[in-house]
């Protein structure tokens, strides 16, 4: 039916229209419901007495193209269908691009982070080994002083010696 139906021109894609239905019913119902056109009344043509009288055959009301196709079905894709496959197609190359591009952005940062990271900790190797070279100076020169006050303190405490006297 949907082949007879679109052969007469009528669109089936959002259903069947009054139109169609009737079309459908005339063309395949031995006895429709609804009245079919009517039939074409044959053309006399009178040619004169010594001739006989020519009636032209009655054309049919419907053609089934189908019939004069071959077997092999015609089959093809709806506009709208290719249209819709096209446009996820798109879709889909668009968003791919779109994450690839997000991907190497957050590769781009991570890479720069890292760096950053391999520079800091090389800053803080650098910065403890200085600030051990110069804790271990300050705390030589700090025992150097106590040592000194604790000379100077114990002095204090003791009788001074007479200085040497030169032996005769």
């Amino acid at each position: 039916m949907h082949k007879f139906l679109r052969g007469e021109g009528f669109d089936t894609s959002k259903g069947l229209t009054p139109e169609a239905l009737t079309a459908a019913k005339a063309y395949f119902l031995d006895n429709p419901t609804e009245p079919t056109a009517t039939a074409i009344t044959p053309m006399v043509i009178e040619v004169g007495n010594h001739r006989g009288q020519l009636a032209l055959p009655q054309a049919p009301s419907a053609i089934n193209l189908a019939d004069y196709r071959g077997d092999v079905a015609l089959t093809s894709f709806e506009p709208e269908d290719v249209d819709r496959f096209l446009s996820s197609c798109d879709g889909f190359l668009e968003a791919v691009d779109a994450d690839y591009q997000h991907q190497q952005a957050i590769t781009q940062r991570k890479a720069q982070q890292a760096a950053a990271v391999k520079a800091k900790v090389e800053q803080v190797k650098e910065a403890s080994l200085v600030y051990k070279l110069r804790s271990e100076s300050l705390a030589l020169h700090n025992a150097a002083i106590d040592a000194q006050v604790q000379r100077d303190m114990s002095v204090l405490g003791k009788p001074q010696q007479p200085a040497a006297s030169p032996q005769p």
